[in-house]
């Protein structure tokens, strides 16, 4: 090689610095919950003094109500969740859910009625142990997290019981890759026998959750990325300790700017063995995040 080759090759790699630096600054720009799908948690912080805000609308059909009652229920649930990190690896989350209830009665003499009102508010913190980065992109996580749902006192819709929670989820980011799983034990200290929200009711309750992330674009980050666009797939798995288990199995898709993402699932059951409340026939959910 001559010398002005050489020259010539040093200064190439010089120009190319300033943009693989600018890539990865780019990256870590876009919010620090990046490759969190949308029922799956994520081994992820909010940065230092930044503000994470979710919206997110579900609704819900349930069937085959073991209750006297016989009923066929739709639910639309509005989610609002606020996340604070502390510190690298600390972070504080708040959660409150809105629920429109309709209940269609099957039996006569069961009256068909709606209502609106507060599910149990959640309070978590989340601590991030251990961090392998693997490049300026990729990286593995791994994070606890534990906290109470605090009764909210609205009728129906409140367990009226303090429901301490743990768990614990590993996430990888490998390339156009993501993966999350995790592991959440919920202690239910309340509840009505035939409850119609998954988890909540006397007997304690156990999840199980995975998802998988497939970076759609961009193939690659440059200077110039702005967003990312990705395929998502859940798996969120459900058993409580009366014996009842499902597992609710979807696509999605997850639209990830610098301060905002916008995200749809769809989720349909593919195993389904509960006695003591209806079953999950379909739950769709719509989503936006902010980060401040």
């Amino acid at each position: 090689m001559s010398h002005l080759t050489f020259r010539k090759r040093q200064r190439t790699e010089r120009s190319l610095l300033p943009s693989l630096l600018l890539a990865a600054v780019s990256l870590t720009a876009t919010p620090v919950v990046a490759q969190e799908s949308t029922n799956v948690p994520a081994g992820t912080q909010p940065s230092v003094g930044s503000i994470y805000l979710r919206e997110k609308l579900q609704y819900v059909r349930l069937g085959d109500d073991p209750s006297p009652a016989d009923r066929d229920i739709e639910k639309v649930i509005a989610t609002t969740s606020l996340a604070y990190g502390l510190t690298r690896e600390w972070s504080v989350s708040l959660e409150v859910p809105l629920v429109y209830e309709d209940a269609q009665a099957g039996h006569a003499g069961h009256e068909s009625h709606a209502d609106f009102g507060v599910n149990d508010v959640s309070l978590a913190a989340k601590w991030r142990p251990w961090q392998y980065d693997l490049g300026p992109v990729d990286s593995l996580r791994f994070a606890v997290y534990g906290g109470v749902e605090l009764p909210s006192g609205d009728g129906d819709f409140s367990s009226h019981s303090v429901d301490p929670f743990i768990g614990g989820v590993f996430t990888g980011i490998i390339g156009r890759h993501g993966f999350n799983a995790a592991f959440t034990y919920k202690n239910n200290n309340g509840g009505d026998d035939f409850n119609t929200r998954a988890g909540d009711g006397p007997s304690d309750a156990i999840r199980f959750d995975s998802s998988y992330l497939y970076r759609m674009s961009p193939a690659m980050y440059s200077s110039e990325t702005t967003a990312a666009t990705y395929l998502t797939f859940e798996l969120n798995g459900l058993y409580e300790t009366n014996g009842d288990w499902e597992v609710i199995l979807g696509p999605g898709l997850l639209y990830e700017a610098r301060t905002f993402a916008l995200e749809a699932t769809l989720g349909l059951p593919v195993v389904q063995e509960v006695e003591r409340r209806p079953d999950t026939e379909i739950v769709l959910t719509l989503g936006v995040r902010f980060l401040f």
